[in-house]
């Protein structure tokens, strides 16, 4: 299956189908290459492929970065020289290539630890900046429909029975903003042990202290305490809950984007 319309159907039909993808395509020939530029393959975080660039050490190295690829949400270009001069190369043309992967199907998902004024004003402006969010209390009366509008999910959840509910991954965004200092304090030592992508916590410097310590005593890695954006969001000098979730939807843009 070489044609590329083919391998773009296929990369089509896995997207629709929930999965997140990687297309590889041969983007530079230099001299004598495996494929032409324009080749493509698709390769799914489950491990399916579909089409081929040459096959070879350099589709080799390509299926092992896509997984890395799919996890980041970020494009690599991929510069091969097949000239003989490197050892570690089994397949020599004669020539070079480059092969750009870019990722495909991933979600910006967004979970808000915390339904009060400022986690519902912080689930409103991130989904109209494109976060799928899910709104997480305790309390019942805080996330039902009526209060959340369309477009937010409410999982009714603690600390110690969110397992099953919350769909926490390495791609995942986590605020953390309960109503105290203790449930904050549960909240981000559960939230640490998943190892998202982003994790924030609403609060001073002190509160942030005063939790790190506590956990930090407990056994979490002051590795893993140093990856929390505390206080969370840019410093605007932000005071209303709107305000906040500005400063904070902000933050979250730019960690995507970077």
């Amino acid at each position: 299956m070489d044609d590329a319309r083919d391998i773009l159907r296929i990369a089509n039909e896995w997207l629709f189908g929930g999965e997140r993808i990687c297309v590889a395509t041969v983007v530079k020939r230099r001299g004598s290459a495996p494929r032409e530029a324009g080749a493509k393959m698709v390769i799914s975080f489950a491990g399916k492929m579909a089409g081929t660039i040459g096959g070879g050490i350099v589709e080799k190295e390509v299926i092992e970065k896509a997984p890395g690829v799919m996890k980041t949400g970020k494009p690599v270009m991929l510069d091969f020289n097949l000239s003989g001069k490197k050892k570690d190369l089994d397949s020599m043309c004669g020539g070079n290539m480059s092969v750009f992967l870019e990722p495909f199907g991933e979600v910006k998902s967004l979970f808000i630890i915390g339904a009060g004024h400022v986690g519902g004003a912080i689930a409103g402006l991130a989904c109209k900046n494109g976060f799928e969010v899910t709104l997480v209390d305790s309390r019942a009366e805080y996330i039902t429909p009526e209060r959340l509008g369309e477009r937010v999910k409410g999982v009714l959840a603690s600390p110690g029975d969110f397992e099953g509910k919350l769909e926490i991954t390495d791609m995942s965004f986590v605020v953390i903003c309960t109503s105290g200092h203790g449930l904050d304090k549960e909240w981000l030592g559960r939230v640490l042990a998943l190892a998202p992508r982003y994790v924030g916590m609403l609060g001073s410097r002190h509160k942030a202290k005063m939790v790190f310590d506590e956990l930090a005593s407990s056994g979490t890695a002051r590795e893993e305490l140093d990856r929390v954006h505390t206080p969370v969001g840019i410093d605007i000098g932000a005071i209303t809950p709107d305000e906040i979730a500005v400063s904070v939807v902000a933050e979250l843009i730019k960690e995507w984007r970077d």
